[in-house]
């Protein structure tokens, strides 16, 4: 039983394919008896944090992601003609209002927020009210595959270009406790190969450049955070939609990261409750 004054929150990061290991991290969390009491989710990590609280069961969540089939993903994601976007995306909302039945954040049953970026301003957007589908579809729409969302008065695009780990939206929601999922923790050299230098493709030094970005900035995220897991799936394509249908492997990365550092969560939650 963990003390009143501790709330353990939750930093789902973004990723794409990459976020079904936010599936693995939860099971493992509730099988070992850890709490959740609020969580905050940027794009991928939006999606699977705010499926897994309006269907109550993650277990529920994980049927969905290791039943996708090609036809699945053609259905949600064959939907051309957009100004901003590859792909319109009223497809992909009306699927995932399908499964949240028209929930709303406010109905939730503890504190979640979406992030998403203002394309103007490029200041990160907390969502914590209004409709589930809406925010999740505004903190999932990646720049230039899916076009941005329009709410209220802003056009909002992926949270992973503002705040890809929401460490500090997960406090402010209450958390005292953070645990933090970086999915962006990249290997740029094989430990093999790293007495032999290749010159890089320009390709190559393209994808490497964003990827040190990424990585270094959800570093420092993860630096506010009171634990850090870290799913082996940086290898996996964040873009590449077909990812989606390798949901077990995945799944089961987010799964091992977090029994790995599980001996440094429970002692945190002891450490919480002697203070």
């Amino acid at each position: 039983m963990k003390p009143k004054q501790t709330r353990i929150g939750l930093a789902l990061g973004s990723g794409g394919p990459r976020g079904l290991a936010h599936i693995g991290v939860i099971k493992a969390l509730l099988d070992h008896d850890i709490p959740i009491d609020v969580i905050a989710g940027s794009s991928a990590g939006a999606l699977i944090g705010g499926m897994y609280l309006a269907l109550g069961s993650i277990e529920a969540v994980e049927n969905i992601a290791t039943s996708l089939t090609y036809k699945d993903i053609l259905a949600a994601f064959v939907d051309f003609g957009s100004f901003s976007g590859i792909i319109k995306g009223i497809k992909l909302e009306d699927r995932l209002e399908k499964i949240l039945h028209n929930q709303t954040i406010e109905r939730l049953p503890i504190p979640f927020a979406a992030v998403a970026t203002d394309i103007l301003s490029g200041d990160a957007i907390t969502i914590t009210k209004g409709s589930l589908t809406k925010a999740i579809r505004a903190s999932s729409s990646i720049p230039a595959l899916i076009d941005a969302a329009h709410i209220g008065n802003s056009y909002l695009i992926d949270g992973g270009g503002s705040n890809p780990i929401p460490v500090s939206v997960a406090r402010s929601l209450g958390g005292t406790r953070i645990i933090a999922v970086n999915l962006d923790a990249y290997k740029f050299t094989n430990e093999d190969d790293k007495h032999v230098f290749q010159r890089p493709s320009m390709a190559n030094m393209g994808i490497a450049a964003l990827n040190m970005l990424r990585h270094n900035l959800a570093k420092k995220l993860c630096e506010d955070a009171d634990v850090t897991i870290t799913p082996a799936v940086s290898s996996i394509s964040s873009i590449n939609l077909a990812q989606f249908l390798h949901g077990e492997t995945i799944i089961q990365k987010g799964y091992d990261a977090t029994l790995a550092v599980m001996p440094k969560i429970k002692r945190l939650i002891d450490k919480s409750f002697e203070s």
